[in-house]
């Protein structure tokens, strides 16, 4: 019997185990397919993230259509783009794709820097240290310092009455001075009464602008930021562990390199050493013990900051992450250029010479012509002149007689002149004519020029030592236009790319 009724219960309780399994299991599946029908539950350790929209996809990077607009806006309000565009709310068919691929190839850059262990250089570290460094200086300083500053309406109105009124009477005392040697002068009781009328005479004090409660408000809280600052700088020193070799420190100067690397103070466990003041002495230009002092207190001022800043956590903030990760792709991307593609480029020196012969009409010195001129002020007497000098008139009496140039007293005769210093309808006048063409009449701001052509010289090669630098930076700039290109070629050809076409035709109003 006990071994029957053991087997009983030992028969219930499997039974309850199994409703119980059942229960959760039909739980279960009300969540994922009754509940998955709208938002997912948050509780649940396995829901899926909702998918961010991207417009591509590049190994395993993606583009997305946030960045992407993002990007776009950007390059509308960039001097990249001309004032037709910048006006339009999108970009035509074609500027999209363009755009896409700029972006895709940054990308595959990126990834690149990454495989070649880029992001791991020493340089490339340093950058993204002092990048998050200042966010978290700006963090820390806007928690610490700007948020604690608080300017009230009523400072405002007081100081803003406090100067009426000093105004008020820095004119009253004007006018007692004005209105007293006014009374002397005329000598009359009459005169005196008069005076004392118009001195009675008070205007209605001015009401603030909002541009005089912006002016002082912003004047209340920079005078605030700098208390609360120093404040707060007094706070991080005497919390502070601070050594100074007061030694070493007045012993410092350029000559003495052995002090270059010696402890000149110590802050919480970390160095600032002879160079580091040195080099920020040199940088202010400033000269003696008191400026050494001064030097010191600041550089222990921004170890305390640091130090500070780099243990409030802020590398957990999401806008500080965000900031850090947007600033990252363009920084792997100067690494990839930088020690991927700049060391392959030698320009030797019969590139920069073939490049000169190829291009040496760039390298010409400008050409010269020798010309006469009248010049007038009216239009009418330009024609009619212009007129007699094609019938046979003779150009130095016409020049002598109505030009009012100074070249007048030589018949109008200019000599040569660089072509240059012409206006562009006197040089296309010029590429047409024949020597001893009368050309114009020419408009300009200070009338009306008549010229004669009297001869061209061509302008002279300029010597290829002369521009030998400026050709190696243009050569040196197109191999290197040439390697990245076959570079990101070859990237496109491993990496998988994936436009996300219908995202990218919504874009597009398609």
């Amino acid at each position: 019997m006990m071994i029957k009724k053991s087997g009983v219960r030992r028969h219930k309780s499997e039974i309850r185990r199994l409703r119980d399994i059942v229960f959760l299991t039909t739980v279960f599946i009300f969540f994922v397919f009754i509940g998955g029908t709208g938002d997912s539950f948050g509780f649940w350790p396995f829901t899926s993230a909702k998918k961010e929209v991207y417009i591509a996809r590049v190994g395993d990077e993606i583009i997305t259509k946030d960045e992407f607009l993002d990007k776009i806006d950007k390059l509308h309000k960039s001097s990249r783009v001309g004032r037709n565009l910048s006006e339009q709310t999108s970009f035509a068919m074609q500027d999209f794709g363009k755009f896409l691929s700029e972006l895709i190839d940054n990308k595959l850059m990126a990834i690149e820097a990454r495989n070649l262990g880029l992001d791991k250089e020493a340089d490339f570290i340093m950058v993204m240290d002092n990048f998050a460094l200042n966010l978290f200086l700006d963090k820390l300083r806007q928690e610490e310092i700007l948020n604690k500053i608080k300017v009230e309406d009523k400072e405002i109105e007081d100081y803003y009455h406090e100067q009426l009124k000093k105004k008020e009477e820095e004119k009253e005392k004007a006018q007692e001075k004005a209105d007293k040697e006014k009374a002397e002068k005329e000598k009359t009781d009459a005169a005196k009464e008069e005076v004392k009328k118009d001195s009675d005479k008070k205007e209605e004090p001015p009401k603030m602008s909002a541009a005089d409660r912006d002016v002082i408000r912003k004047g209340f809280f920079d005078i605030k930021t700098k208390e609360r600052e120093k404040e707060y700088f007094d706070e991080l020193r005497k919390k502070a562990k601070v050594k100074i070799d007061n030694e070493v420190l007045s012993a410092l100067s350029r000559d003495k390199t052995e002090l270059f690397g010696k402890d000149v103070a110590n802050v919480n466990g970390e160095s600032i050493l002879g160079i580091d003041v040195l080099r920020e002495l040199i940088s202010s230009k400033a000269q003696g013990e008191d400026a050494k002092k001064e030097v010191l207190d600041k550089l222990v001022l921004y170890k305390l900051l640091d130090h500070k800043a780099m243990n409030m956590g802020y590398e957990n903030d999401e806008q500080i992450k965000a900031k850090i990760k947007k600033y990252k792709e363009p920084q792997l991307i100067e690494q990839f250029k930088k020690k991927a593609i700049l060391p392959a480029i030698k320009v030797d020196e019969n590139d920069i010479l073939d490049y000169y012969k190829a291009n040496q009409e760039n390298y010409r010195g400008s050409d010269r012509v020798n010309l006469r001129m009248i010049h007038l002020g009216d239009e009418g007497e330009a024609k009619t002149i212009f007129d007699d000098l094609k019938k046979g008139g003779d150009f130095s009496y016409l020049a002598r007689e109505k030009s009012v140039d100074t070249s007048r007293e030589k018949g109008g005769d200019i000599g040569w002149v660089e072509t240059n210093q012409l206006s562009g309808d006197i040089n296309k006048a010029i590429q047409r004519a024949k020597e001893g063409d009368i050309l114009g009449p020419f408009s300009s701001e200070a009338g009306y020029a008549i010229i004669e052509f009297r001869g061209l010289e061509k302008g002279a090669y300029i010597p290829f030592d002369r521009v030998r630098s400026e050709i190696d930076t243009i050569v040196g700039r197109e191999m290197f236009n040439g390697a990245l290109n076959g570079y990101i070629k070859q990237l496109r050809e491993t990496v998988a790319i994936e436009i996300n076409q219908k995202e990218l035709d919504k874009l597009q109003g398609k």
